[in-house]
């Protein structure tokens, strides 16, 4: 025999749609909510697919002590045979495993369903609709995932040094970052863009794409001296488009040109480490390397959609040698 549940809501009326808010146990939520994914109902679904590794990623969260404020939206079945008492403030309906279906958040739910043998206690947000035809919840699923413009990744990852969420290689190119972003001398000095996506910027999420190969490469002990030895390096590859009458300046904040100068970086500078390590910082050695490699190659730079192998070909350019006997 179904068991019925009641929980305390508030109802809240928007324009001509009113739904009600509250909270619900893990077990609740996970014994009562359903989804309708697209590919195993092509005529009526609409969620994704649920992707498990995501789902065990909010478990652990939840396992670790993380709190999830953002309320699951459901919208109420008629297998739920949902009320509402306005003298109460509540509503109630009937425990059943279709009884509501999930608008947004069923990665979360799938999450909890997997603490639940675990003794977990944790209260859910949710916001409840009753009375929904299948149009309208396709519709508000639309709305839900398109109105809502999420937090640009560029500042999420600014600000993890305030959450003190940082790794050690995130704070390295937070501090290489800073030094191209306010050196005087930095080629790149009014072309970074520290918080989001801009035209004619090198975003952070760029950089740190980039750079990351540069930390895993060397072992870094200094970020000054990177700074100088990446900051030689683009002035030595600006100073060789200028002589073939082109302007590095204008084109390199395309992600794929950035990405492949800095990963072409990690064989320039390997030589340079090997035979004059003591003009590691100059921008004129970097120019002599640069000169093998570079010049031919600029327009399949600037062209290029996969940077692995353009940098490949620049790097068997550095290498080649021509000898005389």
């Amino acid at each position: 025999m179904s068991s019925t549940k009641t929980i305390s809501v508030t109802l809240i009326t928007q324009g001509e749609h009113r739904f009600y808010s509250g909270t619900m146990e893990i077990e609740v939520i996970a014994s009562s909510c359903s989804t309708n994914p697209r590919a195993s109902h092509p005529e009526e679904g609409f969620q994704r697919t649920l992707d498990e590794n995501r789902a065990n990623a909010i478990a652990e969260y939840i396992r670790s002590g993380g709190t999830i404020p953002s309320s699951i939206i459901l919208s109420a079945q008629p297998q739920a045979e949902m009320s509402y008492s306005s003298k109460k403030r509540s509503i109630t309906f009937t425990i059943d495993s279709s009884a509501f279906l999930i608008l947004d958040g069923q990665h979360r739910v799938y999450g909890f369903k997997k603490l639940l043998n675990e003794g977990v206690k944790y209260r859910i947000p949710v916001i409840v609709y009753n009375d929904l035809s299948p149009i309208q919840e396709a519709r508000l699923f639309i709305d839900i995932n398109t109105l809502q413009k999420p937090v640009p990744k560029e500042l999420l990852l600014d600000i993890k040094r305030l959450a003190d969420r940082e790794t050690e290689s995130e704070k390295l190119l937070d501090e290489l970052f800073s030094d191209f972003e306010n050196e005087a001398d930095s080629y790149l000095l009014n072309k970074l863009s520290r918080i989001d996506k801009k035209p004619g910027k090198i975003s952070k999420v760029t950089f740190y794409d980039s750079m990351k190969a540069i930390v895993k490469e060397f072992e870094i002990e200094n970020v000054d001296k990177l700074y100088q030895i990446m900051n030689a390096y683009f002035h030595a590859a600006g100073d060789l488009y200028k002589e073939n009458g082109l302007n590095l300046s204008k084109i390199i904040a395309k992600a794929t040109v950035f990405k492949i100068l800095v990963s072409h970086s990690k064989s320039v500078i390997s030589m340079i480490f090997d035979y004059n390590p003591e003009n590691i910082e100059k921008i004129s050695e970097y120019k002599k390397y640069l000169s093998r490699s570079l010049p031919g190659s600029f327009d399949d730079i600037s062209a290029s959609r996969a940077y692995a192998r353009t940098t490949e070909a620049l790097d068997r350019k550095l290498l080649k040698r021509t000898v005389r006997i």
